[in-house]
């Protein structure tokens, strides 16, 4: 069976603070395929009702979907489980995997089990400001265990800081105090068994939150001139980072170079698909064209 002919759906969209760059993903990738001759259709799924969706998708035959909602509901297992009751296919990873790789403290705690280094944390708690500054440094972060887009991210530098996020953070969310690292942040893409060529990643800001991500012109990403060793080592980590949490298709993940040392951050595993986003451009380091890149991803389910 070729791709162009089954019954394509894409998905974009979703409810959660990422909606915007999710329609973006997802209009690019169903404009791409639309031009390029392909039998598809686009579902905005603006609010979590399964049922309704269920009910656009037999009424269009879909053989396969293509899951583009980022963050909450998206990444998380739901879309996934969602479309496993309906027994249709879809890209990407199933609702286990989604749901572990987009928890932090899941995600950490499998990496470190498999003798994998992530940053140093624990599980917020109110502790004083006192004990954070002795475990985890003068500068730490605290982030919400489920959020994309470096969405609810607080540079903690002094104890002030500390005072307001205790006082504005949702409590009814759950938090990680998390080591700073001082190194280089860089990102590789795993597109099936191979891992894409890696960039390095030089925020506009403090570090590499949601306006450094989407709305500055001078975060800058650049393919960085690394020696075959630790090209070697990098992607040896990613691979083992990808499959420990029984990812499939493709993902993104981003991680610090620290005297040799591979320090993994996280795992996205629905990045950005715009056709300036950082997949796309790695895969087009390598002559990967964004409808290939695209192709690739779907011809693993079909």
């Amino acid at each position: 069976m070729s791709i162009k002919s089954i019954k394509l759906c894409i998905l974009g969209g979703g409810w959660s603070n990422e909606r915007e760059i999710s329609l973006k993903s997802a209009t690019d990738v169903y404009e791409c395929l639309k031009d390029n001759g392909h039998n598809v259709v686009f579902y905005d799924m603006e609010k979590d009702l399964p049922t309704e969706l269920l009910k656009f998708l037999k009424q269009n035959s879909i053989d396969l979907v293509f899951n583009l909602i980022h963050g909450e509901g998206g990444e998380d297992g739901k879309i996934q489980s969602y479309l496993d009751s309906f027994n249709i296919n879809y890209c990407g990873s199933n609702a286990s995997a989604s749901f572990t790789s987009f928890n932090k403290k899941l995600t950490k705690k499998k990496w470190i089990e498999n003798g994998l280094i992530t940053p140093k944390y624990e599980v917020y708690n109110s502790q004083s400001y006192e004990y954070c500054t002795k475990e985890f440094g003068p500068e730490f972060f605290i982030k919400d265990t489920c959020s994309g887009s470096s969405n609810n991210i607080y540079l903690i530098r002094d104890d002030n800081d500390y005072s307001l996020f205790n006082l504005e953070h949702n409590s009814q969310r759950e938090f990680i105090i998390e080591e700073k690292i001082h190194a280089n942040e860089y990102t590789a893409a795993i597109l099936s068994k191979d891992v894409l060529p890696i960039i390095k990643i030089i925020p506009s800001n403090t570090f590499y939150d949601y306006d450094a991500k989407y709305k500055s012109n001078q975060t800058k990403f650049i393919f960085p001139d690394l020696s075959k060793q630790i090209i070697d080592k990098i992607k040896l980590n990613i691979l083992k980072a990808f499959n420990i949490l029984d990812c499939k298709d493709w993902a993104r993940i981003d991680f610090f170079i620290r005297n040799n040392e591979i320090i993994l951050l996280e795992i996205n595993t629905i990045p950005g698909m715009t056709d300036h986003s950082l997949v796309p451009k790695s895969a087009n380091q390598l002559g990967i064209s964004y409808y290939e890149l695209i192709l690739k991803i779907l011809d693993n389910n079909v």
